[in-house]
């Protein structure tokens, strides 16, 4: 149980981490990597999935 929630936890950080990141990039930036504004939120989600 305990290391569940050492799991969850880490993949918050993660998902916190990668969104903040991500609002910082200018928006030509995401055009280029090809994520919208609209879709910052999803591509933090599956980042923070596979880590």
């Amino acid at each position: 149980m305990l290391y569940e929630l050492r799991d969850r936890f880490t993949r918050w950080l993660v998902y916190r981490q990668t969104l903040a990141s991500l609002r910082r990039v200018p928006d030509r930036t995401l055009a280029d990597a090809g994520i919208s504004r609209e879709h910052i939120r999803e591509h933090a989600r599956r980042a923070s999935q596979y880590h």
